[in-house]
């Protein structure tokens, strides 16, 4: 097709692909938090969902319960995954419109 000029679209699209990766470098510096239990549990994550720590309270360990203090755990790494997401999803979407991107997002 006349006046389409294809190199723009690969130059435009290696522009946008590295401001994604430098976006997602500095997200891998930024945390989010997941919470369960009333604050019994406390976890951090990073804006690439890499668990960054593990917080459990001298209450959740006093009540002794091996079950439920698993359930908190679970609870709060989903809730933290979740915001990283959640956070990541938005901070990218920004570069691109809100345009998914199968492989970047």
């Amino acid at each position: 097709m006349p006046g389409l000029d294809l190199n723009y679209f690969v130059r435009q699209a290696n522009k946008m692909t590295e401001k994604i990766e430098q976006r997602k470098e500095e997200l891998a510096q930024e945390t989010v938090e997941g919470k369960s239990g009333d604050n019994l549990v406390v976890v951090l994550a990073n804006g690439i969902q890499e668990i960054k720590s593990i917080q459990i309270s001298p209450e959740a360990l006093a009540l002794n319960d091996t079950g439920m203090l698993e359930d908190l755990l679970v609870a709060a790494v989903n809730s933290a995954l979740n915001a990283s997401r959640t956070h990541m999803q938005a901070e990218l979407g920004k570069l691109t419109g809100g345009m998914k991107i199968p492989g970047l997002m």
